[in-house]
């Protein structure tokens, strides 16, 4: 199933309700599942933490939509489908640890210092190939698929990241590689908003990423989360920017897979439904790795497999 969150357009106090994409054009109100469980949480977590049985409702009223909670997809708002309890964002593509560090160096020396900088092999650093390493994300600067994006005042260079994020199912520690496929809810969609000016001078501190990824409008979300049943592999996920004119990326190329994620993330620390874990920009997914920033009046639009389409246009 494809499950969003959604408010009705015209409504003075607009209620966030749980959906079911049920084609391209109409979405399946499920909301009352939430309420048959008797859950205070956010629609979404309260899915997610109510597990199986509210699943199976939800499937069963799937199977027989009643005509009255039908809603066309033009009359209603996507929001992000989830308000995550914590946030980590992993780096996992090498390819484009690669792409983004000899793009930033023929940026500052030129072309041909960027290509002997490649050349000499030293990024990633062997520790990175190890195991998957993290940084905390800002899980309340979280916007929907169709939202602005505030460009930050500090930036100059305002890029995207097209990422596959995993979305935690349920609780636990010391996840054991054949046993992380329990863990998981679901798949969604993540734009890891950048200012790449600005990280460049936090790595350079060893300190961050900091205020070049933590700004509002900086993670957008969605619009669906994909349950696992829907997604047969999610490292044969492929992805495009602005269609397939800037970007083409896949998810193939994860040097870390999700079990490596899933076990480092909860190692010797309890992972909570309602958890979203980046897995990191995909090679070829991020505007530096072309030499390319985002202005304001752009419009930033990307897809990945089965999880739908963001359309972000930026604002000053």
């Amino acid at each position: 199933m494809l499950l969003g969150r959604f408010t009705q357009h015209g409504e003075q106090q607009p209620e966030v309700r749980l959906g079911v994409l049920i084609d391209e054009a109409h979405l399946l109100d499920v909301t009352s599942v939430v309420d048959e469980f008797a859950c205070t949480a956010d629609v979404m977590t309260a899915l997610i933490t109510a597990g199986e049985p509210a699943l199976e409702s939800v499937r069963t009223k799937v199977r027989r939509p009643a005509a009255n909670d039908v809603h066309c997809l033009e009359q209603l708002r996507l929001l992000a489908p989830l308000r995550p309890s914590r946030m980590r964002n992993f780096s996992v593509y090498n390819g484009h640890i690669r792409n983004a560090f000899q793009a930033a160096v023929e940026m500052r020396a030129g072309r041909l210092a960027g290509r002997i900088f490649a050349a000499t092999n030293l990024i990633p650093p062997r520790r990175w190939y190890r195991s998957p390493s993290y940084y905390k994300g800002n899980h309340l600067s979280v916007i929907g698929p169709h939202d602005d994006i505030v460009a930050p005042s500090y930036t100059q260079q305002l890029d995207y990241e097209l990422e596959l994020a995993v979305v935690i199912g349920k609780s636990g520690s010391d996840v054991a590689p054949i046993d992380v496929d329990d863990y998981v809810f679901g798949y969604t969609m993540l734009n890891d908003v950048s200012a790449r000016d600005m990280m460049a001078r936090e790595l350079i501190s060893g300190m961050g990423p900091a205020k070049s990824k933590d700004f509002d409008t900086g993670n957008v979300l969605g619009p669906w989360i994909a349950t696992t049943d829907e997604i047969d592999n999610p490292r044969a996920l492929r992805g495009c920017v602005n269609g397939e004119r800037q970007s083409q990326c896949t998810t193939l190329d994860m040097y870390h897979g999700i079990d490596s994620i899933l076990g480092e993330a909860s190692r010797a620390e309890t992972l909570y439904p309602g958890e979203l874990i980046g897995t990191g920009c995909c090679t070829s997914g991020s505007g530096i790795e072309r030499k390319t920033f985002l202005r304001v009046g752009d419009v930033v639009e990307m897809t990945l497999g089965p999880l739908g389409t963001q359309r972000n246009r930026i604002v000053g």
